[in-house]
């Protein structure tokens, strides 16, 4: 046999890459920068932001592709006094999904709070999520949303 380098193969002779086989539909092949890696789920990162989180506010968040919502990460623009906030996520039935306590002893701009232990998070594609403040805060204080979407 012919000593061919990899880097020279064309057409019939290329391979799809390791593990392509047991990949399900929309997975990609992700490096871990030890030499190898793993079939994963595309993610999409929607954001969003209520304007103040210290008024009873909701933000409604298109969701283009089916999948599962596996995270939602906020971030604090300024602090907040007196209490609380309370957010809510909620899938387009209204089923909540999750909660994220955005304290204010101690808040300051840059504060982030995540919730990864959704539940009713399956969503189909052209839906919508809901993300809510109880507004029990003082302090006017817009809270950016990052909402991490597993396509499935």
């Amino acid at each position: 046999m012919a000593n061919v380098t990899h880097a020279s193969l064309t057409g019939a002779d290329l391979h799809e890459p390791k593990g392509v086989a047991t990949a399900t539909n929309n997975q990609v092949y992700v490096a871990d920068g030890t030499s190898s890696g793993a079939w994963t789920n595309r993610q999409h990162i929607l954001i969003s932001y209520l304007e103040d989180v210290s008024t009873a506010e909701t933000v409604y968040i298109p969701i283009p592709f089916a999948g599962t919502i596996s995270k939602v990460t906020s971030v604090l623009t300024n602090a907040i006094t007196v209490a609380d906030s309370t957010v809510t996520i909620k899938n387009s039935s209204g089923t909540t999904m999750g909660t994220i306590t955005v304290a204010f002893s101690g808040s300051a701009a840059g504060d982030v709070d995540t919730n990864s232990s959704l539940t009713n998070n399956t969503v189909s594609a052209d839906d919508f999520i809901t993300i809510e403040t109880n507004g029990n805060s003082n302090t006017a204080s817009k809270l950016w949303l990052a909402v991490v979407l597993d396509r499935s």
